[in-house]
């Protein structure tokens, strides 16, 4: 693995997997997934060859991190 991996440094033109993302990011690898799928900002992403493997690029998780994460959790029957 690469000592900037290891640092928590993100190289703009490198690819980066779910769990490197996550870990860059503070956040739970199943919390990348929902910021994926999330309607308003999705956290981009591309595939690997053969469709299998998610990756994202470093610029993307730069900006992501910088302009704030995503409001995230359950909405209550009765809040309005």
């Amino acid at each position: 693995m690469d000592l900037c991996k290891l640092f928590g440094e993100i190289m703009p033109e490198e690819t980066y997997s779910v769990r490197e993302a996550a870990r860059y990011l503070g956040v739970h690898r199943c919390t990348i997934y929902a910021y994926i799928s999330h309607p308003e900002r999705p956290l981009p992403f591309s595939r690997t060859e053969g469709n299998v493997r998610l990756r994202f690029l470093g610029k993307d998780l730069m900006i992501f991190k910088k302009v704030g994460f995503p409001k995230k959790g359950r909405k209550r029957k009765g809040s309005r």
